[in-house]
């Protein structure tokens, strides 16, 4: 799904250059679940941004299901994103005049989609989530968790090969970024290929794969032999639901 070879990416402010990545070489299969984990200036969001087609590589190589997209240009890698890749961000994005159905769409009106495709499409990534009831409701109207649903939603609408997800739960208490942790791993269940920038070691236990970078270099790259399994996890936390009195 993801081959990346000797990928470098040095940073030209005028005065100095600083390598963000000093010769990253890592593969991702089809259906794998993979934490990326570091420091601050590790380099793992510039890795991110690249495997996100956000930015372009100064060398290496970077293949993605097979097409070499490293040498792309701005508009074949937006075409890439829009078709190939779901972002889930810590911050989830979501316009607030818009409810949870309007926002999941907003990305396939980009992408030409009818207006009954992407309605058809909408419904069924907030359903594919657990959301099926709360469609029309703003994010206001929503809890920290069910915006990052809807957030995921609207990164599953478009039907991508991968998720790419930046801190998904840096902004969740506990139970609800277990929560959001479950619908991963489901997802994941369900063939979808994931991976999780994240600086939190116990998030990135729930993953199969956990890739360590420091300076701009994977210095381990570690097989979890038992994830923790999110359900598991949920079944033994106290609900934070208040029971009116």
């Amino acid at each position: 799904m993801i081959k990346i070879a000797d990928l470098v990416k040095i940073y030209d402010t005028g005065k100095v250059k600083v390598a963000a990545l000093r010769g990253i070489t890592l593969e991702v299969s089809e259906g794998e679940f993979v934490a990326i984990m570091g420091p601050s200036g590790s380099g793992k969001s510039t890795l991110m941004n690249i495997v996100g087609c956000l930015d372009r590589p100064t060398r290496g190589s970077y293949a993605l299901a097979g097409e070499e997209v490293g040498d792309k240009n701005d508009n074949q890698l937006a075409e890439i994103r829009n078709r190939r890749i779901g972002f889930i961000f810590q911050t989830f994005n979501l316009l607030p005049r818009l409810n949870a159905l309007q926002n999941v769409e907003l990305p396939l009106i980009y992408r030409g989609a009818s207006p009954r495709e992407r309605h058809r499409l909408a419904q069924e990534a907030l359903t594919a989530v657990g959301l099926s009831e709360r469609m029309t409701h703003k994010p206001k109207e929503l809890s920290g968790g069910q915006q990052q649903r809807v957030a995921v939603a609207r990164a599953l609408a478009s039907q991508p090969a991968i998720l790419l997800a930046d801190e998904p739960t840096g902004n969740l208490d506990s139970r609800t970024g277990e929560e959001i942790m479950a619908l991963f791993q489901e997802l994941n269940r369900r063939g979808k290929t994931v991976v999780l920038v994240t600086h939190d070691q116990r998030i990135a236990q729930h993953c199969q794969r956990i890739i360590h970078m420091r300076d701009g270099l994977v210095t381990e790259d570690e097989k979890v032999v038992s994830p923790i399994d999110a359900r598991e996890e949920l079944a033994l936390l106290p609900s934070l639901e208040v029971t009116a009195s």
